[in-house]
């Protein structure tokens, strides 16, 4: 009988066993001694196949509670886009500004190389060092 038990219980454990066998270890494990946990564990599997289903239900105990959270989810949501747009927002002046201070530099250098440019001429007569030489008067003394 302990034999047949713990091959029946080696197949269990495998889940190789079909239903008529399943009944009929629980049958030998009733009669026999020993296998104390085994019973235990088939015993178990009884008292949850007989428990009742209970429908679940949610049960309000305020409805004010409830109102107060969906005004402050609602509130809280509010207050997270109104931070993001804010966000958004100063992130798009901090670019326009950039965007107009590098517009002045490209006017300022423009005007600078204009005036570079009309410099250029003024090379032509560095060599002379006096307005006499540029005009080649002569000094009469």
């Amino acid at each position: 009988m302990k034999a047949d038990i713990e091959i029946l219980l080696d197949k269990y454990w495998e889940g190789k066993t079909s239903l008529e066998e399943e009944k009929m270890l629980r049958q030998l494990l009733m009669k026999a001694e020993g296998f104390e946990s085994e019973k235990a564990f088939f015993q178990g599997i009884e008292e949850i196949a007989t428990l009742e289903e209970v429908p679940f239900t949610i049960q309000r105990k305020n409805p004010w509670i409830t109102n107060w959270m969906r005004i402050a989810a609602g509130i809280m949501l509010f207050l997270a886009s109104g931070i993001v747009l804010n966000q958004y927002l100063h992130q798009r002046a901090e670019k326009k500004a950039y965007q107009e201070v590098m517009q002045a530099f490209a006017l300022i250098n423009s005007n600078l190389e204009k005036g570079t440019n009309s410099m250029y001429v003024m090379q032509e007569f560095k060599h002379l060092s006096t307005p006499q030489q540029l005009f080649e008067t002569k000094e009469e003394k």
